[in-house]
């Protein structure tokens, strides 16, 4: 039997309850001139910053086909990547600053257009919640990990052995964990702690510094209450995606399957 235990994620963004007003002629005047960057396209991501009033808080939406995905945006004009995960096609990206409580005024939208040979490169890139380099202490110890290893899934193996034997779940930090939490591979890593998104995030992370895809979905699965983070990788020796979920088998005192059954995963984001 699984080992119960909760896994409330604070996800980067799920559908708010916001007000939107209709664009001012004062607030399109103080937009940024171009907050969308699309020179990472070809690699399936956009960048997009956004500088606003002190204290004023700014969200991003990316939408294709009717569904749409929300992100949590710097107000300092920092620019973060974000993942264009919908296939190719037609996105519309819209940058929304805060007025005043849950009311938000849409100060940019642009449309790109995704076209990749390879839908799978979008999972090999550094984005928001799956933020890495190569100068990062866990990049360099997935690359320790691997340097002798040929095949991925002897690669993936390997990060996920380190990673269930190391990283501890952090119940602590459950309780005290605020929307919007964006998790940092270094410290889940320097830590050796973390909830179910900072362990997703990791894997994911050190896989894609290997040219392995790997994203991080978001949903339930039955033996773990609450919403949680999972990880789908995509084993080229096998030629296809598997669930594996890190979280699960570092919590389980018994030795279970790397592979998860996916009718046990209901998935409803992934990045």
């Amino acid at each position: 039997m699984r080992k119960i235990f909760v896994c409330l994620c604070f996800i980067v963004l799920l559908i708010p309850a916001y007000s939107i007003s209709a664009p001012s002629e004062k607030a399109t005047a103080n937009a940024v001139a171009q907050p969308v960057d699309t020179s990472l396209i070809a690699s399936g991501v956009i960048g997009v910053k956004y500088s606003s009033q002190v204290g004023k808080r700014v969200k991003v939406a990316i939408e294709k086909s009717g569904n749409v995905y929300y992100y949590d945006l710097p107000n300092d004009g920092t620019i973060n990547y974000l993942p264009l995960q919908m296939k190719n096609g037609s996105y519309n990206v819209s940058v929304y600053e805060q007025i005043k409580g849950t009311s938000y005024l849409p100060v940019h939208q642009t449309a790109v257009q995704l076209s990749l040979e390879d839908l799978n490169q979008v999972y090999l890139q550094s984005v928001q919640n799956v933020h890495w380099n190569k100068s990062m202490k866990p990049i360099k110890k997935a690359a320790e990990l691997t340097s002798k290893l040929k095949r991925n899934e002897d690669k993936v193996k390997a990060i996920h052995s380190y990673i269930v034997k190391n990283v501890k779940y952090d119940s602590q930090k459950l309780k005290t964990v605020q929307p919007g939490y964006i998790p940092s591979i270094e410290a889940t890593f320097e830590e050796n702690k973390g909830i179910c998104y900072d362990y997703s995030s990791l894997f994911a992370a050190m896989l894609r510094s290997q040219g392995i895809p790997a994203k991080v979905a978001m949903g339930y699965t039955p033996g773990v209450k609450g919403y949680h983070a999972w990880n789908e990788v995509y084993i080229k020796e096998l030629n296809k995606w598997v669930v594996i979920d890190t979280t699960v088998d570092a919590s389980s005192k018994k030795a279970s399957p790397i592979y998860k059954k996916n009718s046990l995963y209901s998935k409803e984001k992934e990045y």
